[in-house]
């Protein structure tokens, strides 16, 4: 977590303040939240499940940022005896629509084969 004295931290706010969408992103910002976001919300709500569909993410990362969601109101911890789930929020499945529209936008434009295309050309 941030130090809430920090020049960046007051910065962010100020900007956070006078502008929706670096609201918005000061919320799903970062580099697992948004997945995170559309995995919850396609029904995968279990930590091992979502461990297993992003390896990368370490483990401590992983309940970190779903923390950090559940605080923002964006997903919420149902504990059901020894079991936890992770739903999301009505505010978090306010978030499936243009994450859909992102998804497309990337499919459509090939993001994926360009981000590959461009890390090649700097390997050679």
């Amino acid at each position: 977590m941030r130090k809430t004295t920090s020049i960046n931290y007051r910065n962010e706010d100020d900007l956070v303040g006078g502008c929706p969408l670096a609201a918005a992103l000061s919320l799903v910002g970062g580099r697992w939240k948004i997945l995170l976001l559309w995995y919850v919300g396609h029904g995968l709500d279990r930590y091992g499940a979502l461990r297993r569909t992003i390896p990368s993410i370490s483990g401590k990362m992983l309940y970190q940022q779903l923390r950090e969601l559940e605080q923002h109101g964006l997903v919420i911890r149902v504990v059901e005896g020894r079991r936890v789930r992770y739903v999301l929020s009505g505010l978090g499945r306010s978030m499936l629509d243009p994450l859909s529209h992102l998804e497309t936008w990337s499919r459509e434009n090939a993001i994926g084969e360009r981000r590959k295309a461009i890390s090649h050309n700097e390997d050679c």
